[in-house]
């Protein structure tokens, strides 16, 4: 897999400057570019960090033969709260959730 073109295709699919991903995902501009211009492969920390900011995992990142699943914003936000909460407050979130009738 090229990871960089990858990358770049997903950016594109959403319409998203470099200087945009870089803004959001907090990573230094020059990094992304230089990573779009040389085809150097960001390392696995920024790899997450790009991944989070385009609304994927990094497992839909890697799978090639299936369509990624697109998160709105707000659904990665609640994502990244989630896993900054405690272990017995997540089980509490996931026994709400997966027990709440669907509507």
């Amino acid at each position: 897999m090229d990871v960089v073109h990858r990358l770049n295709e997903l950016r594109l699919e959403r319409n998203m400057s470099v200087y945009r991903l870089a803004e959001l995902s907090g990573i230094n501009q020059s990094t992304l570019a230089n990573s779009f211009s040389r085809g150097t492969v960001p390392s696995v920390a920024n790899l997450q960090r790009i991944c989070e900011t385009l609304g994927i995992s990094m497992a839909q990142f890697f799978t090639e033969n299936e369509e990624p699943v697109l998160l709105a914003p707000d659904e990665v936000l609640l994502i990244k709260n989630y896993r900054r909460l405690p272990e017995t407050i997540k089980k509490a979130v996931g026994e709400i959730v997966n027990t709440t009738p669907n509507l």
